[in-house]
């Protein structure tokens, strides 16, 4: 009987067993992916125009140069609102019609000056126009002229014969200092519309000329190192280009081109005096270590001297002097 319910039991529990379902293992969640942020676009920098175009000059003072670089000689400054003909791009450079307040210059034995002075022809081939009178570094090449062109005569210097620039002369301005303007160009900023210069009169001219040689005079009495002639050339071509009466205009022109040359002279000057101002500083420099040193020395010698000296013995009270040989002791005097 107990064996009958043992196996009843037996039975029972295998059916239970039997029945029971295994639990069921929790697949891990995937992890969901996170949204990527979206990249913003990157603001593209603005492409710099193809010449030629016409440009607007965006500084205040920007100097056009003989060449595209900043060693290059100065040949007038631009301000803002100008408009330039641009007509080529060389590295970050724009080149550009040399502007006509400027003067150039040619060799007189290449041109035939008619009788008058005031016209010019060219004789050779492949005749140079330079940015100064003469062969010297700050005398760049701005074009070549054809034999037979014809040229305006407005100054003279030695060998050399001062002409408005001609069409085949170059002058260089940075290109970050303008922008495209005109058909196809980008809209230019919103700003107020620039003002035309007031024509100077006769009188109003000759009083702005006389101004600028007070200027000039001025940085010429300051010392060498603090004179800057900006305001000065500033002054010159302000009455070269708005003065009415062309004896001024070019009076101011001739002005400013000498001027121009004296600032390329005070550059060469401070360029060649740099390394002078270097060694002189060191040499000095030197010159006070090896004082200082000497100085030191010579303390140095008279304590070791002072302390190698023997002291003296103090003399004892009642001490008699030694007697020296051949001394005879006094006599005593007769009563």
């Amino acid at each position: 009987m107990r064996s009958l319910i043992g196996l009843l039991v037996w039975g029972f529990c295998l059916s239970l067993m039997a029945g029971e379902a295994e639990p069921k293992k929790e697949e891990p969640k995937k992890a969901e992916p996170k949204a990527e942020p979206k990249a913003e676009p990157k603001a593209e920098p603005a492409a710099t125009p193809t010449p030629p175009f016409l440009g607007e000059v965006t500084g205040e003072r920007v100097y056009i140069r003989a060449g595209d670089g900043i060693n290059y000689t100065v040949l007038t400054v631009a301000g803002r609102g100008d408009q330039v003909e641009v007509k080529e791009k060389r590295y970050e450079w724009f080149g550009i019609p040399v502007p006509k307040t400027c003067t150039v210059w040619v060799r007189n034995d290449m041109v035939s000056v008619e009788a008058e002075g005031k016209q010019a022809t060219v004789i050779k081939d492949r005749v140079n126009v330079r940015a100064r009178p003469g062969l010297t570094p700050d005398a760049s090449v701005l074009g070549q002229l054809d034999k037979g062109t014809r040229l305006g005569v407005v100054d003279a210097d030695g060998d050399w014969v001062g002409v408005s620039p001609p069409a085949q002369a170059m002058a260089w301005i940075h290109s970050q200092h303008v922008r495209k303007v005109g058909e196809g160009g980008t809209a230019p900023v919103a700003k107020e519309a620039t003002p035309r210069p007031p024509v100077l009169a006769r009188g109003a001219a000759a009083e702005a000329l006389r101004k600028a040689q007070e200027l000039y005079q001025a940085e010429l009495a300051k010392p060498a190192e603090k004179r800057s002639f900006d305001d000065v050339l500033a002054a010159y071509q302000k009455v070269a280009n708005q003065a009415d009466d062309p004896v001024s205009a070019a009076a101011a022109e001739r002005a400013r081109q000498r001027l121009l040359k004296i600032v390329d002279l005070h550059s060469s000057l401070r360029a060649a005096r740099e390394p002078l101002d270097q060694f002189e500083k060191k040499y000095k420099g030197l010159e006070e270590e090896y004082k200082r040193r000497a100085e030191d020395a010579g303390k140095a010698k008279s304590e070791e001297e002072g302390k190698g000296k023997p002291e003296e013995q103090p003399k004892g009270k009642g001490e008699e002097p030694a007697k020296g040989k051949g001394e005879e002791p006094p006599k005593a005097k007769a009563e």
